[in-house]
């Protein structure tokens, strides 16, 4: 991989996923926007898909400067990564490239109010072969300003090559 290559692949507009979680998930919040752009954070209920409460997160959008912060990380997202991150921000969970990475798509999320699907290799360092597909979506309190995402994410190991 170049420096120029992106650590993270992202797909906008009509979202294909190989994990049906995501799937259910995004379902979930197009159900729960309705016709508005997006819904708001009092519109949702991760309790009521408790299967899927493994793999949500909720980020608070963080503006002067632009920032994110976990809310709240399921339990598969901290098994994975192996720390819990609720309240941290994501300089403190992710390494700089990656980071910056997430920051300027989240942003863009923010910014175009619209879902992004992602996939990409667990920044952890040693645990490159475990493999991920999320996705982030925009809530607002007030129909307007993005002030949390929510998301999914589902983290799958690949065969390692025997030395």
């Amino acid at each position: 991989m170049t420096a120029e290559e992106p650590l993270i692949s992202v797909e906008w507009g009509d979202l294909h996923f190989r994990e049906p979680v995501l799937r259910e998930i995004l379902d979930y919040w197009n159900k729960r926007r309705g016709s508005r752009a997006m819904p708001a954070r009092s519109d949702i209920d991760v309790t009521e898909l408790p299967a899927l409460l493994p793999y949500f997160f909720v980020i608070d959008v963080l503006e002067n400067p632009r920032d994110f912060r976990f809310r709240l990380a399921g339990t598969h997202f901290r098994e994975a990564v192996g720390e819990e991150v609720t309240g941290k921000h994501i300089a403190a969970v992710f390494p700089p490239e990656f980071g910056a990475e997430v920051h300027q798509i989240w942003s863009r999320v923010a910014d175009e109010r619209r879902p992004v699907r992602g996939t990409g290799d667990l920044w952890v360092p040693g645990r490159e072969f475990v493999k991920w597909e999320g996705l982030a979506m925009p809530l607002s309190t007030d129909g307007n300003a993005v002030n949390m995402l929510l998301g999914g994410v589902v983290f799958h190991q690949i065969a390692r090559k025997k030395p």
